[in-house]
This record gives structure tokens, sequence and C-alpha cells, in this order.
């Protein structure tokens, strides 16, 4: 298969997962405003740890700007984001870089690690219904 059929199919895949309703169990996207193309992305992560924060190429790599809110072992938060494609993953104990467990497409980092990545596509996004 090639490089571009490959990457049709997994744009398909995602597409039809968002359209029929099937969450994206780390990464749900809700529209934060009907008028707008941004949306809410929850963030979760389960784990027994001592700080849990997201990195990515939408805060600068910051390993400390978006830390996430402990409930138990389920740590999560919320960020308004553009439609694109972003590169993340979470810094776990301010020291140790994991791959969201539950991030669908992932990628090498070119430095020996991977990165999870996230599409937001305004087309397959899952909306809510007017209130």
């Amino acid at each position: 298969m090639s490089k571009g059929n490959l990457g049709f199919l997994i744009t398909f895949l995602l597409a039809g997962m968002l359209f029929l309703g099937t969450g994206l169990p780390a990464c749900v996207t809700v529209p934060k405003a009907l008028e707008t193309a941004e949306v809410l992305v929850s963030f979760v992560f389960i784990g027994r740890h001592d700080s849990v924060c997201l990195s990515g190429d939408f805060n600068g790599w910051s390993s400390e700007s978006h830390c996430l809110q402990r409930k138990g072992d389920e740590w999560s938060i919320q960020l308004v984001l553009s439609p694109g494609s972003y590169r993340y993953g979470f810094v776990i104990d301010k020291r140790d870089w994991i791959c969201d467990p539950e991030a669908l497409i992932q990628e090498d980092d070119g430095f020996g690690k991977k990165n999870s990545v996230l599409l937001i596509d305004p087309a397959v996004t899952k909306r809510l219904p007017a209130p």
C-alpha cells in the first residue's frame, strides 16, 4: 500500500468513527460554539503519579504550562483548539515522556521517542445539537 493510500485510509477510518459517534477515549472533541470552528478537546490520562502535564506543538512544547487536574487516578484537562493536526505527549512526574496510550495515531519524534497525533477536522468532528 502506498503512503498516499495509507494516509487516505487513516483519514477515512477516523472520519467514519467520528461520523458514527464513536468517541476517541483520550481526546473527545466538542464544539466550543456553533459559530466558530474551534473545538473543546479533553485530554485524559489514567495512572498514579505526582504530576501529569500536557506538552505539544500547541503550547510550544512547554512541560509545565498545561498540567492536568487530578481526581483519584484520573487526570484531565480541556483545551480550545482550532482545526488542524497537533503533536503532543504527557510529561509524567516532571521527567518522563509518555505517548497518549489512547491516541489512534503516533509518530516518531526524531529524538528516539514517539508523539501522539490529534487531528481536528470540522467536517468530521461530532457536533452537539443546537440548544
